[in-house]
């Protein structure tokens, strides 16, 4: 089975070529590289010199946000599965073997993975409140997002029935499609740390984002209006968190 690894990218020529190179360094032989240039100011092609024949470069005309550019890459992706990687992560070299073998082992169509955590120069331990799993997972992650865009690898087919990317979206759109991938699918998860999750720059948006809570509120509530013959105990349980996330709101607007 063909790998296509989506690589997002806009002005980060100082992480890039680390990222690209932990994708070929993969011990899984059949991987296509697609980096998709999110109209960045610089020339990437520069840091990316040496491996230009080797990897496939889509350039945006402006920058549009990462769900188009994953959007773009989905679209031009050759490979049966999809796996992305943040521009400022790296894989570790067993990655998508790994999990190409729970796929194939576990009868599934989604996979992630634990993960390292890199930041400010040092590893350090995630909280409890970012703990994963796998299975029918869809109660567990109506909270946050539990699922990291660059451990994750997903069938092709998959993007048919969930739609892909909301580009309306500058924060939580992973949130906001993992939520209808788990009221769909089964997803395979391994304990296994497979990539190391890099906080080397400041220009992570969620990180900047204050009201994030209320964009998963409007996240959840769009899914329940939109999305079809969901199962009676997610709604129950998608319908508790709509309360709960309300209440976080409101009590931030109070302070406010």
């Amino acid at each position: 089975m063909k790998v296509s690894a989506v690589i997002p990218v806009y002005n980060r020529t100082e992480t890039l070529k680390d990222a690209v190179e932990s994708v070929l360094f993969q011990d899984y032989s059949d991987i296509e590289i697609i980096v998709v240039d999110d109209g960045s100011e610089t020339d990437l092609t520069v840091p990316l010199k040496p491996y230009m024949n080797m990897i496939r470069f889509i350039r945006l005309e402006k920058n549009s946000g990462v769900s188009r550019a994953r959007n773009e890459g989905i679209k031009a992706a050759r490979g049966d599965f999809i796996s992305f990687l943040d521009s400022d992560d790296v894989w570790l070299p067993f990655k998508i073997s790994h999990q190409m073998e729970m796929l194939e082992q576990e009868q599934t169509k989604i996979c992630h993975t634990n993960e390292f955590w890199y930041r400010q120069g040092k590893f350090i331990n995630q909280s409890k409140k970012h703990a994963r799993c796998g299975g029918y997972i869809f109660p567990q992650i109506l909270d946050i997002c539990r699922i990291s865009d660059s451990s994750v690898i997903i069938a092709k087919e998959v993007f048919a029935r969930t739609g892909m990317f909301d580009e309306g979206m500058r924060v939580c759109e992973d949130y906001d499609l993992f939520l209808r991938v788990a009221a769909l699918y089964e997803v395979s998860y391994s304990e296994k740390k497979c990539i190391i999750k890099r906080s080397v720059t400041n220009d992570q948006l969620s990180a900047a984002i204050s009201h994030i809570e209320s964009v998963r509120l409007d996240s959840l509530r769009n899914f329940i209006c939109t999305f079809n013959n969901l199962p009676k105990e997610y709604l129950s349980a998608a319908l508790a968190e709509i309360n709960r996330k309300e209440q976080i709101v409101k009590s931030g607007l109070i302070k406010r």
